[in-house]
């Protein structure tokens, strides 16, 4: 998804299938850092960057929500830009870090935002299905050198922040529990691994190589960005979202309110972020039970 004032940069001997890809694969395919588009974006992200150190700005890490921004509206970021960004800072000696409260543990149909995009962060931040929602907990994780920063013999150069709900031990076997289920086949019919209770790495030895099944039925949603009401769908992971027309749109929006309410009255308590409205499945619902809720949703809509 391009931001209004990058789209009006936008060249105009830009080939048109740089800009339509039609298939999920299409949008996360590495080879797409050769094309024209990339060039544009990295002219753009140098630029910014560069402008940032001629006014005296030292940037001390560059921090982002990975391929999908959640509670801003459930926007796709195009996962060439973010992946071009992480190098050129990594090139500058920019720490990057990447906020996966939301989008990591199977969210988005990959154990992390991080491997959709293949790039991997300095800190990367996880919680929520960590513990499959049952419990509070955080997790931050580092590369080693960014570790290391923090050791020594006094407070000086310790880390003196830490998580709320870090390490405490009932959340720690709640995220133990889940982490497994996620990735056994024979309680996780969207996980394409080995049978019996093993985690990611030990299930595939390639770290970054196992996606969950597609959860949304690809018909019922083409036929969702048909609706009238609709401007455009996203269905990524556990996740479906639906952004309706508006002349109020953004977060303010009550757009979405009244399809909200009706799907709650069904049982389904989808969450409205203004004229947003979005379906939320767990890495182990299964596809026709995902089915039954887009089913429900084409109800509403057309209602």
């Amino acid at each position: 998804m391009l931001s209004e004032e990058l789209h009006r940069k936008l060249p105009q001997g830009l080939l048109l299938d740089e800009l339509l890809l039609s298939s999920k694969e299409e949008v996360f395919a590495e080879e797409r850092g050769s094309a024209g588009l990339a060039q544009f974006y990295l002219q753009n992200i140098q630029q910014a960057l560069d402008d940032a150190s001629e006014r005296g700005i030292q940037l001390g890490a560059c921090i982002m929500e990975a391929v999908l921004q959640g509670a801003g509206g459930m926007n796709l970021i195009d996962p060439l830009w973010q992946r071009l960004l992480v190098q050129e800072c990594r090139h500058r000696g920019i720490p990057v870090i990447f906020d996966e409260v939301f989008s990591g543990i199977w969210r988005l149909g990959a154990e992390s935002a991080a491997e959709l995009l293949g790039e991997a962060p300095d800190i990367g931040c996880y919680a929520k299905l960590l513990t499959g929602g049952m419990l509070p907990l955080s997790v931050t994780l580092a590369r080693e050198e960014v570790f290391k920063a923090f050791e020594g013999p006094s407070k000086v150069e310790a880390l003196l922040h830490g998580h709320s709900y870090t390490a405490h031990p009932i959340g720690c076997q709640a995220s133990v529990a889940a982490l497994d289920i996620y990735c056994d086949k024979t309680s996780n019919p969207n996980y394409p691994g080995h049978e019996g209770s093993q985690r990611a790495q030990e299930a595939r030895g390639d770290l970054g190589k196992a996606k969950l099944t597609d959860l949304w039925d690809e018909d019922m949603a083409a036929t969702i960005s048909l609706d009238p009401k609709v401007r455009r769908v996203l269905p990524l992971g556990t996740v479906f979202a639906v952004e309706m027309n508006a002349e109020d749109a953004g977060y303010g929006s009550t757009a979405s309110a009244s399809v909200v309410k009706s799907l709650r009255s069904q049982g389904i308590f989808a969450r409205p972020l203004g004229n947003v409205v979005y379906l939320m499945a767990a890495p182990t619902t299964t596809k026709s039970e995902c089915r039954k809720l887009l089913a429900k949703l084409m109800s509403t809509l057309r209602g």
